[in-house]
C-alpha cells in the first residue's frame, strides 16, 4: 500500500463514522421514542462524560502502542452502538432510556478511540516535507466527501423516517401498504448499522505509520502512558499557540454543536415538516462542496487570528438569527452560516494544531483537543437541560413546549459573546495574544 493509503482511508472512515442517517431527525428521534428534552440533555451529558474520561488515555495509548488499534476499536464500538439503537422498543420508556444510556456510553467510547488516533495516523503517513501542503488538501477532500455523505444520509434518513413519505413511495410503486411510524423510525438506524460495518472494514485496511513501542511490563506501560499524558498536557499549557487554539475551540464548538444537536427541534419551531429535514441537510452539504476550497484559501492568505475573528462574527450572527426565528424557509436560510461555521472551525483547529505538534505526541495532543471540546459540550448541554427546566417553570409550561425552546435560544448569542470575551481577555492578560509556530521538543517549547 502507498504512503497515502491511510490518508484516503482516513477520509472514508470519517465519512462513514460521521454521516449518519438518523442525524436529520436526531432530537426528534429521542422525543418520538418517549423521552423528554431533559432526558435528551442528560443522555448527551453521559456521552460527553464517557468521551472525556477515555479521550486522553486513548490518545496516549495510540501514541505509544499504535494508532491503528484505537481506530479499529472505534469501528467495533460504532457497530455495537448502532446495534443497540436498532433494538429500541418504541413506547417502553424505561427500557428505551437504559438502552440509550448504553448507546451513549458506546458512542462516547467510540468517539474517544477515534479522536486523535485517526487524524494522527493519516497525518504521519504523509511525507514529512510535504505535510504542510498535503494536509490542507486532505482536509478539503474530507470536507467535500462529508458534504456528499451528508447529502445522501440527510435525504434518505429524513424520507425514511417519515411514515407518510414511505407509504407514498410504496403506493407509487404499486404496493398498497401502509407503513407505521414505529417501523419507519427504525429504518435510518438499520442503514447506520450497515455503514458501521463498512466503517469497520475500512479501519481494518489501515496500516500503522510508526514502529510500535518496545514490549514492557503492564505496570511500566501504564506509567509510561501517564508520563506521556502529563508531558503533553504540560506542553499545551505552556505553549501559547496550542493553549489558545484549545480555548477558542471549546468556546466555538460547544455552542455550535449544541445548536446542530437540537436543529430538528428548531425546524419544528419554524414550521418545517419532517419530510423536508433531508432537503435542508442536502442544501447545507452542497454548500460544503463550495466552501472546501475557501477553507484552503483562508488558511493560506489570512492569519489564525483573522480567521477566528471573522468566524466569531459568523457564529454570533447565526445565533442571533436562531434567537429571533423567522417562520418557514426564511428562518432556515438565516441560520445556514451557523451550520457552515462548524466545517471551518474543524478545518482551522486541525490545520493549526497539527502544524505545531510533534509526531511522537500528536494523538495525545489531538485527544486533549477532543477532551476539552467534549467537556465543554457536555457542560453546555447540561446547562441547556437546566435552562429549559427553569424556563418551563418560570413560564408555567412543560419543558417540551416550543415556547420554552424558543425562549432558551434567546440566551445563546450572549452566552457565546460573553465566554469568548472572557477567554480573549484572559489570553491577552497572560500574554497569549499571538498564534506562533511552537513545537514539542523533548517536553519543552522553542
Amino acid at each position: 500500500m502507498s504512503e497515502h493509503s491511510n490518508a484516503r482511508l482516513f477520509v472514508w472512515f470519517r465519512i462513514l463514522f460521521n454521516c449518519r442517517f438518523y442525524y436529520p431527525v436526531f432530537t426528534v428521534l429521542f422525543l418520538d421514542l418517549g423521552l423528554s428534552i431533559g432526558e435528551f440533555a442528560a443522555l448527551n451529558v453521559v456521552w460527553a462524560l464517557t468521551s472525556v474520561v477515555l479521550e486522553v488515555p486513548s490518545g496516549a495509548l495510540a501514541d505509544r502502542f499504535g494508532r491503528r488499534p484505537l481506530v479499529v476499536a472505534a469501528g467495533v464500538l460504532m457497530v455495537l452502538e448502532m446495534a443497540v439503537l436498532c433494538v429500541m422498543p418504541p413506547g417502553r420508556h424505561d427500557i428505551v432510556l437504559w438502552l440509550f444510556v448504553l448507546n451513549r456510553i458506546l458512542s462516547g467510547a467510540a468517539e474517544a478511540c477515534a479522536s486523535g488516533a485517526d487524524e494522527a495516523l493519516a497525518y504521519d503517513s504523509l511525507p514529512t516535507a510535504e505535510r504542510s501542503i498535503l494536509w490542507p488538501r486532505v482536509m478539503a477532500k474530507l470536507s467535500r466527501g462529508m458534504a456528499l455523505g451528508f447529502v445522501v444520509s440527510s435525504i434518505i434518513g429524513s424520507v425514511l423516517y417519515d411514515a407518510n413519505s414511505v407509504t407514498g413511495a410504496l403506493h407509487f410503486l404499486g404496493l398498497e401498504m401502509i407503513v407505521t411510524k414505529s417501523l419507519t423510525m427504525k429504518l435510518p438506524l438499520i442503514l447506520c448499522l450497515g455503514t458501521a460495518l463498512v466503517c469497520l472494514v475500512v479501519t481494518l485496511r489501515m496500516t500503522e505509520a510508526r514502529s510500535p513501542a518496545p514490549a514492557v511490563s503492564m505496570l511500566q506501560s501504564i506509567r509510561d502512558t501517564w508520563v506521556s499524558i502529563l508531558k503533553t498536557g504540560g506542553w499545551m499549557w505552556r505553549t501559547k499557540a496550542a493553549f489558545a487554539l484549545i480555548l477558542f475551540g471549546l468556546v466555538f464548538d460547544s455552542v455550535i454543536r449544541l445548536f446542530l444537536t437540537v436543529a430538528s427541534n428548531f425546524y419544528r419551531l419554524v414550521g418545517i415538516e419532517e419530510g423536508w429535514y433531508g432537503v435542508i441537510g442536502t442544501g447545507v452539504s452542497l454548500l460544503g462542496l463550495v466552501t472546501a476550497s475557501l477553507m484552503e484559501k483562508s488558511a493560506k492568505v489570512m492569519s489564525a487570528r483573522q480567521n477566528f475573528a471573522w468566524l466569531a462574527l459568523v457564529v454570533f450572527g447565526g445565533l442571533m438569527a436562531a434567537a429571533h426565528p423567522q417562520q418557514g424557509w426564511t428562518g432556515i436560510l438565516l441560520v445556514v452560516p451557523l451550520f457552515m461555521s462548524m466545517r471551518f472551525l474543524q478545518f482551522f483547529l486541525s490545520h493549526y494544531l497539527n502544524e505545531i505538534v510533534d509526531s511522537e505526541q500528536r494523538a495525545t495532543a489531538l485527544s486533549f483537543r477532543g477532551l476539552t471540546i467534549n467537556l465543554a459540550y457536555g457542560t453546555l448541554t447540561l446547562l441547556f437541560g437546566w435552562q429549559t427546566n427553569w424556563l418551563g417553570g418560570h413560564l408555567g409550561l412543560g419543558t417540551d413546549d416550543p415556547q420554552v425552546f424558543a425562549k432558551a435560544l434567546t440566551y445563546w448569542p450572549w452566552w457565546f459573546a460573553g465566554t469568548l470575551a472572557v477567554v480573549g481577555a484572559w489570553l491577552v492578560g497572560r500574554g497569549f495574544c499571538t498564534l506562533k509556530d511552537e513545537r514539542i521538543a523533548d517536553g519543552t517549547r522553542h
